[in-house]
């Protein structure tokens, strides 16, 4: 009775030992590193990105926490496409620092295994407001071939030192 009961005890320790899969293992990377880059902790979410990546990580992410703010990353699933890579998907909420409107850009991450550590290889926006990931705003004054931009739609669009708007105040008295 006593090694019935001593074996039961000892079988909930035993599932201790198994190793997570290859999914959990991809999840659980692709969580740190995004919301690591959501709190601004890049040092934390360059660890998880390929290093033919980083590059093109840092630039993508550059205005991340300087002329962006990210309110929300949520973890929209991912895809396996092959054994060792698969597509994450994520939908972040966002906003530009001199603009009140929240924006939603989806986002499909390519992760690759690398001998059991899973890392970041490439993203794209699919659907969504760009600016996120650096892209130019679908709004911003284009160059022409002089390379002046439109003058009154750029000076529409800079914001300028020194101007503001002018309120008036009306009171119900």
């Amino acid at each position: 009775m006593r090694c019935v009961l001593l074996a039961l005890s000892l079988l909930p320790l035993a599932s201790c030992g198994i190793a997570p899969s290859n999914s959990q293992r991809l999840t659980e990377a692709a969580l740190e590193m995004n919301t690591a880059a959501r709190f601004g902790r890049m040092d934390v979410a360059l660890e998880r990105v390929g290093s033919n990546a980083r590059q093109d990580f840092m630039n993508r992410h550059a205005g991340w926490g300087t002329r962006l703010r990210v309110v929300d990353v949520e973890f929209g699933g991912f895809e396996m496409t092959q054994r060792d890579e698969a597509e994450v998907y994520l939908d972040v909420l966002w906003l530009r620092d001199d603009e009140a409107t929240v924006r939603s850009t989806r986002v499909a991450q390519r992760w690759r295994d690398e001998r059991g550590h899973w890392e970041l290889i490439g993203e794209e926006r699919r659907e969504g407001d760009t600016g996120l990931l650096g892209e130019p705003p679908p709004d911003a004054p284009r160059p022409t071939q002089n390379g002046a931009g439109d003058s009154a739609s750029a000076t529409d669009m800079v914001r300028q030192p020194g101007r503001s708007l002018h309120t008036r105040v009306i009171r119900d008295e």
